[in-house]
This record gives structure tokens, C-alpha cells and sequence, in this order.
């Protein structure tokens, strides 16, 4: 009678063991959001859980700080390839660019890359290409004011001489 009993506290003993083996788990298990508020830890057990959360915030804050110090590597990188490279030529300025605004009256003058034009246009209809005229155009109201236009292309343009100047007389005061 007593090896079926003796059988059976080492085989409970056995089973008890297994069963605490089971129950026994990492720390980083026992220590997550949705475990911790299942469980009942001990004192040992909550330092452990804390000192776990407070390693992996310090790795997650070292992280974020070597990421950001990558990132504005980059854009410091980037900033300074762009200030290296000729900035591109400004795109043509044309009447399309005006007319696309649509605040010309009639008599306004615009400059265009090809020079100044006049707008000849109709109030109350749609403006096109062909509204915009020279200046000394005859359907230009400005035709009477203008002269040829070198404003645009100074390299064009010649230079005069300055005229000598008299050199100033002495003036006689008089009563």
C-alpha cells in the first residue's frame, strides 16, 4: 500500500514541478502592458518590471536621437547641394503670363521678355495674345509718347559721351 502512495506524491511532486516550469516565464513576458494588470507581482518583481520599462524607454529616447541627428545630417547634406547648383534661369515672362492674371486695362503697359507691350484689349470680352501691341503700334495709345525701346537689353545699348560742361564764369554783382 505504501509504493502506490509513495507513486503518487513523486509523480504529483513531478507534475508540480512542470506545472511551476510552465508558469515560470521571462521577465519581459511577465512585465508587459496587458500582463501586468492580470497578475499580482511581488516587490521584486514590480523593481524588475520597472527597471525592464526604464531600459527599453532610455533605448527608444537613443534611438529617436540618433535618427534625428541623421535627419538633419541629411537635410544639412541636402541644403548644401542645393546652395552648390546655379539656380535655374526664371521662366520667360510672356503675354500668356497677363492674360492668365486677368487684371490688364485697356492702355496698360506690360514688359514681356520680347519688350514692352500695350494692352489694346475690350473690357467685358476674352483677352488673347493678339490684345498686346508694341509700343509704337498704330493701335497703341502711346504711340504719340514712344521711341525705341533698348531698355530690356542693356548690353544693346551704346553709351554717349557726356558733353564737356563750360567751366563757370566769374559773375559780376551789379546794383
Amino acid at each position: 500500500m505504501m509504493a502506490p502512495i509513495l507513486s503518487l506524491l513523486c509523480c504529483a511532486s513531478a507534475a508540480q514541478a512542470e506545472t511551476d516550469a510552465a508558469l515560470r516565464v521571462a521577465p519581459e513576458t511577465v512585465c508587459e502592458t496587458g500582463t501586468v494588470e492580470l497578475l499580482i507581482l511581488t516587490e521584486a518583481e514590480k523593481v524588475q518590471c520597472q527597471r525592464l520599462w526604464r531600459d527599453q524607454i532610455a533605448e527608444k529616447q537613443k534611438l529617436s536621437r540618433d535618427l534625428a541627428q541623421r535627419i538633419r545630417e541629411e537635410n544639412r547634406q541636402r541644403q548644401e547641394q542645393a546652395a552648390s547648383l546655379p539656380r535655374p534661369p526664371p521662366p520667360p515672362v510672356t503675354v500668356e503670363t497677363f492674360l492668365s492674371s486677368g487684371d490688364v486695362a485697356y492702355g496698360d503697359v506690360v514688359v514681356t521678355d520680347r519688350g514692352p507691350r500695350v494692352f489694346v484689349g475690350r473690357p467685358n470680352e476674352a483677352a488673347g495674345p493678339e490684345d498686346f501691341v508694341t509700343l509704337d503700334s498704330p493701335r497703341s495709345p502711346h504711340r504719340t509718347n514712344s521711341s525705341p525701346y533698348a531698355g530690356a537689353f542693356p548690353e544693346l545699348r551704346t553709351t554717349r559721351p557726356a558733353a564737356p560742361q563750360r567751366a563757370h564764369q566769374r559773375q559780376e554783382r551789379r546794383p
